[in-house]
């Protein structure tokens, strides 16, 4: 039930409602589903439709992806390793602010990195309003030659903005963060997953391949730290199994042939689904891989679990907390055990274990703790201002 006088939260992520293929996108909107219980939500997107959605004029990422790489312009952006969201930042960034300074919030919440985190400052400086912000890379930075790297430089590099409250996928990022700057105010809080929405009940669709399927969901870049390389070969290892891949990328090509060179066209496929086809999709699978070396939380872990799907993913700290007794973890360097993992998690019913795996982080829960931060947040940026005041 919303209170009489709700506070007033802003979220920002142009994309949202555009692009369903982000982590950061579905969690902006599922977030302003869901903190609308609470609070008088909206959230600043160049999508319209529902009634908690404000449509900004600005040219989203996955609008201009193929445009900034035409050969003709690609030797001018090649400074940009994502020219696309720079582009998506530099047009974002006057409507959000000047959505903000003419119908004020009481917090701004935004969600499209440093483009929306360097517009929210602008705004906090003109009308005091504090941030939250949540970090989606975690650790991950990027090295001269824009390869992904466990360094926190894109971390570093949000800290000087000085969110009001910094929210955090795990304790290990939350520590970094301390020895870099002790003062920042931080909290640790995991993604959500919506269990109604994805579920072992419900329509299935033919994928067209023989059964056992393996889903791996991931974009297709060889640069990223999402390894498809890897499930493709342990894959090729088992004798019956096929591997569909949901995503789409720079290196598809590339991909494609490997699957097909090592799998064969009856056994390998990549496509593309829209965000509402995907609980289907997962239905309609037998497990999920993602042999990522780093993710700063994996939604499509929840997602498959939620499902009824057991995961194999990459042995480490932030997946053992995440997939918990919901799948088989191990050295997906090593092919040789990576694919006895995959064949054991195609042996069983993993099903129960999976979906309770996954409840807990269902959104109602989540949403809970946000609701709690966000209320710290403003208590405690308008006692800063009335102290101010009193000097």
């Amino acid at each position: 039930m919303t209170p009489k006088n709700p506070y007033r939260i802003a979220l920002i992520h142009p994309s949202a409602g555009v692009n369903w293929s982000g982590g950061s996108e579905i969690l902006a909107i599922e977030l302003t589903r869901h903190l609308s219980k609470y609070f008088e939500v909206e959230l600043l997107s160049q999508a319209a439709g529902e009634n908690f959605s404000y449509p900004i004029k600005c040219i989203p990422r996955t609008h201009s992806y193929r445009a900034v790489r035409h050969p003709l312009l690609a030797p001018f952006l090649r400074k940009f390793t994502t020219p696309e969201i720079v582009l998506e930042h530099l047009t974002s960034f006057f409507p959000s602010l000047f959505r903000l300074l003419t119908k004020p919030a009481d917090l701004i919440f935004p969600h499209n990195d440093y483009g929306g985190l360097a517009m929210a400052a602008c705004a906090r400086f003109l009308t005091k309003t504090p941030i939250l912000f949540l970090e989606h890379n975690g650790l991950l930075g990027r090295g001269d030659d824009g390869s992904l790297l466990q360094n926190g430089k894109c971390l570093n590099r949000n800290l000087k903005f000085s969110p009001d409250h910094l929210i955090l996928f795990d304790e290990a990022t939350a520590e970094f963060v301390h020895t870099q700057k002790p003062a920042q105010t931080t909290s640790v809080i995991p993604n959500g997953v919506n269990l109604e929405q994805f579920t072992p009940d419900g329509k299935q669709i033919d994928l067209d391949l023989p059964k056992p399927i393996i889903l791996c969901v991931a974009s297709l870049n060889c640069q990223n730290q999402k390894r498809v390389e890897l499930a493709i070969q342990a894959v090729s290892r088992l004798k019956e199994a096929s591997l569909l891949v949901c995503g789409d990328g720079p290196d598809r090509p590339y991909f494609q042939a490997m699957g097909e060179q090592l799998l064969g066209t009856k056994r390998f496929a990549i496509r593309s689904f829209t965000f509402e086809q995907m609980p289907a999709v997962y239905r309609s699978a037998n497990a999920l891989t993602l042999p990522s070396i780093h993710e700063p939380f994996g939604l499509v872990y929840l997602e498959a679990m939620a499902s009824g799907l057991p995961v194999v993913a990459t042995d480490d700290e932030m997946r053992r907390y995440i997939v918990g007794d919901g799948g088989i973890l191990c050295d997906v360097t090593d092919i040789d055990a990576y694919a006895e993992a995959l064949k054991d998690a195609l042996s069983g019913d993993w099903s129960i274990c999976a979906r309770e795996s996954a409840a807990r982080f269902s959104w109602d829960a989540i949403a809970m703790r946000y609701r709690d931060v966000i209320l710290q947040t403003i208590h405690e940026s308008k006692k800063f201002k009335r102290s101010r005041t009193q000097r």
